[in-house]
C-alpha cells in the first residue's frame, strides 16, 4: 500500500492511568488540522496520573506508538504530552509594576507577569503554567489586554498552575526511553477544555470536569480566560474497583459491567435491557448471577462523592457565579449513564456531555466524537500550533531543563 507523505507532521500522547492514546496530525494546505492516524494501548505502570513503574510506563507507550506508526506509516520522533495528578497545584497571584514611558508596553507586561509570579512554591514543585487572567492600568476597570494603554501603574493577576517536577521528569523520561522526544507537556484541563468548549462558553462562564482513569479535572473559564483549576483523586478506577468489591468480582469482569450495565441516575434502570446478568468470573468455569439494579448502590455514592468534592471547591473559592454557561463533564466517566442528570441535580446548573465536535476550526473525525478522547484531541490542537519547536530540541539530558522553560514561557500565548 502507497503511504501518503505528509510536510508537516506533530503527534500528541495522552499518558493516561488506563489508556494511552497516540494521535498523530498535520495541517492541511487550507489549515485545518487533519488527524492521520490513532494508536492506543492498554495503560500500565501509572496511578492517579502518575508514573509509578517506569518499565511498565515505557512499555505502554511503545505499544500505543507502535500502533500509531502501522497505521500511519510515519516514524514518530517528537510529541506533545498531558500531564495531571494530585500532585498538581494552582493559586492566583497579583503583581504591580510602574509603567516605564507611560505607555505600557511588552517590556512592562512581561515585567508584571514576572512580578505575579514571584510567590513561594515547595521546593519540590516546578511552575507548570502562568496564566494572565486580566490587567489594570492605573486602578481601572479589568481589561485582557493592556498593550498600549496609558498610565503609570500597571497590575495583573495571573493564575499559577504548579507540578512535581519528579513527576514531570518521570513523563519525559517514560517518552524518551520508548523512543519519542517531549517537546511540550500540557496540563490535562487546559488541553480538555480547548477540545470541547466554544468560544462562547469560555466567554460568558463555564466549568469543565475531565473525569478519566485516575483523576478527575477540573477547570472554569470566565472572558476567555483559565480563572481556576483542580485535580480531584476520585475517578473512574475506583467506580470499577467499588463494583469489584461490592459485587465479589475481578477488576475486569467488574470493569465490563460498569460499561454495560453501571449507571447513577435512578430513571436509566429503565433503560437497561436486563434486570440480571451471568458473569463468567474467569476461573474454574465459575459464573455469578448479579442484579443490574445494585450498579446504581454501588457506583452512585462514588459519583456523588465526586460532585461533593466539586461543590465545596466551588463554595470554597465562590466560584459557582463564574458558571454561567453551566458545566461541561468529559472524559470516560462522563459516558456512565446518568451522570449528566445526576450532575444537573447536585449543582443546579445547565449540564451537557462534551467531546471533540464544537469547534468549527477543525473538521473533526467521526471516531474521535466521544468524551475519551477530549484530552488526546485537545493536546493534538496544541501541539498543531506549536509543531515548529520539534527541531529545537536537543536530544542531551537538558531536555527537562529545555520543556519546563518552555512551559514557563507559555504565557505569551495567551496575552
Amino acid at each position: 500500500m502507497i503511504k501518503k507523505t505528509y510536510s508537516n507532521v506533530f503527534t500528541a500522547i495522552d499518558i493516561g492511568t488506563t489508556k494511552i492514546c497516540v494521535l498523530v496530525g498535520t495541517n492541511s494546505p487550507e489549515g485545518n488540522l487533519e488527524l492521520i492516524g490513532v494508536g492506543q494501548s492498554p495503560s500500565f505502570g501509572l496511578k492517579k496520573g502518575v508514573v509509578v513503574n517506569i518499565a511498565k510506563t515505557v512499555d505502554s507507550i511503545s505499544r500505543a506508538l507502535q500502533d500509531a506508526e502501522n497505521k500511519t506509516g510515519i516514524k514518530i520522533e517528537y510529541a506533545t504530552v498531558g500531564i495531571s495528578g494530585g500532585h498538581i497545584k494552582s493559586l492566583n497571584s497579583t503583581g504591580v509594576v510602574a509603567i516605564k514611558n507611560r505607555d505600557v508596553s511588552q517590556e512592562d507586561i512581561n515585567k508584571v507577569i514576572e512580578a505575579a509570579k514571584a510567590v513561594p512554591i515547595p521546593k519540590d514543585q516546578e511552575v507548570l503554567h502562568v496564566l494572565p487572567q486580566y490587567f489594570k492600568v492605573d486602578g481601572q476597570e479589568q481589561i485582557v489586554d493592556s498593550l498600549g494603554m496609558s498610565g503609570v501603574r500597571l497590575e495583573a493577576q495571573v493564575h499559577i498552575i504548579t507540578g512535581a517536577i519528579s513527576s514531570a521528569q518521570n513523563i519525559i523520561k517514560s517518552c524518551e526511553l520508548a523512543g519519542v522526544k517531549v517537546c511540550d507537556i500540557v496540563l490535562e484541563q487546559i488541553a480538555s477544555a480547548d477540545a470541547v468548549l466554544t468560544d462562547s462558553e469560555k466567554e460568558l462562564g463555564v466549568g469543565i470536569l475531565d473525569i478519566g482513569g485516575g483523576t478527575s479535572d477540573f477547570a472554569i473559564y470566565k472572558d476567555g480566560r483559565i480563572i481556576h483549576s483542580k485535580v480531584i483523586p476520585i475517578a473512574g478506577n475506583h467506580f470499577t474497583n467499588d463494583l469489584a468489591i461490592g459485587l465479589g468480582l475481578p477488576i475486569a469482569q467488574a470493569e465490563k459491567i460498569k460499561k454495560e450495565y453501571g449507571f447513577v441516575w435512578e430513571d436509566k434502570y429503565l433503560e437497561l435491557d436486563k434486570d440480571k446478568v451471568q458473569i463468567d468470573l474467569g476461573y474454574q468455569g465459575k459464573f455469578k448471577n448479579i442484579e443490574t439494579f445494585s450498579t446504581l448502590e454501588i457506583l452512585q455514592p462514588r459519583a456523588e462523592e465526586i460532585f461533593d468534592f466539586l461543590c465545596d471547591e466551588l463554595v470554597k473559592f465562590n466560584l459557582k457565579a463564574f458558571m454561567g454557561s453551566g458545566l461541561v463533564i468529559t472524559g470516560g466517566g462522563a459516558m456512565l449513564a446518568g451522570m449528566k442528570e445526576l450532575a444537573e441535580k447536585r449543582f443546579g446548573l445547565p449540564v451537557r456531555v462534551g467531546y471533540p465536535e464544537k469547534s468549527t476550526k477543525y473538521v473533526i473525525p467521526e471516531n474521535l466524537k466521544n468524551p475519551i478522547y477530549s484530552t488526546g484531541y485537545g493536546l493534538l490542537v496544541y501541539a498543531s500550533g506549536n509543531s515548529n519547536m520539534d527541531s529545537n530540541l536537543g536530544h542531551d539530558d537538558s531536555n527537562f531543563k529545555k520543556v519546563f522553560k518552555r512551559m514557563k514561557s507559555w504565557i505569551y500565548d495567551f496575552i
